[in-house]
């Protein structure tokens, strides 16, 4: 990973403060990489930007992995004087301490609409951002998909196949529709590039995240239908999720699309190649979730429990060397939890990239264990205290079983650690790792416990919602972390 030893932060947009019921790229995003900066910490790590459904609102379920989120679009740095100061009453009794999204996503939907009216997608700037061939088509999949309120494998024959004059036809048929959302994605477009632009002259990393699996209801299966695990009627045999585990004993049925590894190869892998430097080009960084899903995945017949799976091996022996010349792998991190296989290991230092270890999943059980020592993992390496899936640290040693604690402590005084706040014991130790990078959450350096965590998995309601609804709040935990990136030479200056 093209990075010097450094530290960083997980912080989703959606989380930020705002005026409109849910963090955005706006004011606060700006206030963030200054406080983020001025810490002397060098990464900062979101969550996938894309459009989310409006079920589980999950960053992770996308109807296209091109597309950003309309919801995160600031509607104050919006072009054109386009909105008005009474289109912005509807949202002040929106609660500012989490997202009520169903609240937020209609209100915005309503302005969205009103707002598309006054949008001529035949100006030069529109018209410059449609010469991209995959933003026109991506945007013409979730146009029909408006439109038609259903999945594309039930609509009319002549929305099948993407074409040039399928484009026009929605343009005609649609005009409201499309222009709402060229409108929508151009602007997040040119807000989050100019976010990122501000982040790297304070001298910022934004790391990005892409999940290896997208979903069946999606432009990716839309426009490339050959290269996934369908029926002759289009539709799922088998679905993605994961095994059987300590910590999921039925698994869990994440009802995303399979990939057709051997049509891939024979494409030579050309639509995750597009993907992935796409992403790219939005990121300083990029972390791929569930890399284990390269080597083997857990296939389960669609509508059963995921007990009922069965492995299925990746493409891993063709993939990596064949887009190895077309992708930049300095800039990418493994999310390589979960299984662990010899293969995996061997991709990894062959092609130098990092894999991750997680504190909390690290912490031994019982005395027969194969754990390393945090002081002895590896340098090319992520360290985390936890991710976005895990309890807060503050609820982890809140639960942890007292052997766990045992070997917790052992670690502690072993590199002489100690802090008036377990919490920040349990960050320092993290940050003490030979790891070149260190990462904790927002909520960690808040010290907030069960009521602030982001996301439990296999649960379908009440994730994604934490927010902070003041960026003076993280001032403390940011000196500290300040200090701390100090002592363990993790300090990230503009020089």
């Amino acid at each position: 990973m093209e990075i010097k030893r450094s530290s960083g932060l997980i912080f989703h947009p959606t989380s930020l403060p705002s005026n409109f019921g849910i963090g955005d790229l706006g004011e606060s995003s700006y206030e963030f990489i200054d406080l983020l900066s001025n810490s002397g910490t060098k990464v900062w790590q979101v969550l996938p930007l894309g459009i989310t459904d409006n079920v589980e609102y999950s960053p992770y379920s996308s109807k296209s992995s091109l597309l950003g989120n309309p919801y995160i679009v600031s509607l104050e740095n919006l072009e054109n004087d386009i909105l008005q100061m009474e289109d912005i009453e509807v949202f002040k009794e929106l609660p500012r301490n989490y997202v009520d999204y169903a609240n937020v996503y209609k209100l915005k939907n309503n302005l969205f609409e009103k707002l598309a009216k006054k949008v001529n997608i035949n100006e030069k700037s529109y018209e410059n951002f449609l010469e991209n061939e995959d933003i026109r088509k991506h945007i013409t999949f979730i146009t029909i998909s408006e439109a038609q309120k259903e999945d594309w494998n039930y609509w009319e024959k002549e929305y099948e196949d993407y074409s040039d004059n399928l484009f026009e036809l929605v343009v005609e048929k649609y005009p409201e529709i499309i222009s709402k959302h060229v409108f929508l994605q151009y602007e997040f477009n040119n807000q989050w590039q100019s976010l990122k632009k501000y982040a790297n002259k304070k001298n910022i990393s934004v790391l990005g995240d892409i999940p290896i699996y997208v979903n069946h209801n999606s432009a990716d299966v839309w426009l490339n239908k050959s290269l996934f695990d369908l029926d002759e009627n289009n539709k799922m045999g088998f679905v993605s999720g994961a095994v059987p585990d300590d910590f999921t004993e039925e698994g869990q049925v994440w009802n995303t699309a399979l990939y057709d590894w051997d049509q891939h190869l024979k494409e030579n892998y050309e639509y995750w190649v597009s993907k992935l430097n796409a992403n790219l080009d939005k990121y300083d960084l990029l972390r791929i979730d569930h890399f284990i899903g390269f080597f083997k995945f857990w296939a389960i017949p669609n509508g059963d429990t995921a007990l009922n799976g069965h492995w299925r091996l990746g493409p891993w022996d063709t993939f990596f060397k064949s887009i190895n010349s077309e992708v930049d792998f300095s800039k990418l991190l493994a999310e390589d939890l979960g299984v662990e296989l010899e293969e995996t290991d061997r991709i990894l230092n062959d092609y130098n990239i990092p894999g991750m270890k997680v504190l909390q999943q690290r912490i031994p059980h019982n005395d027969g264990h194969n754990e390393e020592h945090p002081k002895d993992w590896k340098e090319n390496v992520v360290a985390y205290t936890g991710t976005h899936d895990s309890p807060t640290v503050k609820q982890w040693l809140n639960e942890s079983e007292e052997q766990q604690i045992k070997f917790y402590n052992s670690y502690l005084n072993n590199l002489n650690i100690s802090n008036e706040s377990d919490v920040w014991n349990f960050i320092e130790l993290t940050w003490r790792t030979p790891s070149i990078l260190a990462m904790t959450n927002v909520q960690d350096i808040l010290e907030l416990g069960i009521s602030a965590r982001f996301n439990l998995p296999g649960t379908q309601k009440d994730n994604w919602k934490w927010r902070v609804d003041n960026l003076d709040t993280l001032q403390e935990g940011l000196n500290k972390l300040k200090k701390l990136n100090e002592d363990t030479s993790r300090l990230n200056t503009l020089t």
